[in-house]
């Protein structure tokens, strides 16, 4: 399948890397499908690229990168995902935010991570309560 994005242009999606997010993303709800796209050199940063929308993408981030001490609750992803935390590979993943013409500035929201399970490819955006990450943790 092919997907014209302003970052990457022209690609080739392959269909078994579709993420799709029931929930979608708050803000976003009825852009369901999405694609996690990496190029060597914007590592450790990678795309969630919407397949439903090739102008949507989120600028992402695994939060160990950053905080290596960085954990969920399992209770809070027990409350809320059908998935079997004990089986299924999961993945996690932090939105980045980079103000225009400011990059030093960029920011992550560790309150409100994206969750994938791998094997089903299926994710939500978890918003985590009471948490004492913030939503937009310097990272520079």
């Amino acid at each position: 399948m092919k997907l014209n994005t302003k970052q990457f242009g022209e690609i080739e999606i392959d269909e078994e890397k579709i993420i799709n997010m029931p929930l979608g993303i708050p803000g976003f709800r009825d852009r369901k499908r999405y694609v996690l796209l990496q190029k060597k050199e914007t590592m450790p940063f990678l795309l969630f690229q919407c397949m439903d929308d090739s102008d949507l993408s989120f600028v992402v981030l695994d939060p160990v990168k950053i905080l290596p001490e960085y954990t969920i609750d399992k209770k809070d992803l027990e409350k809320i995902v059908p998935w079997d935390l004990g089986r299924d590979e999961i993945s996690c993943f932090v939105i980045v935010t980079i103000p225009n013409g400011n990059p030093e500035r960029m920011t992550a929201n560790f309150m409100a991570p994206l969750v994938i399970n791998n094997q089903k490819k299926e994710g939500l955006q978890l918003i985590l309560q009471n948490s004492s990450y913030s939503h937009q943790y310097q990272l520079l």
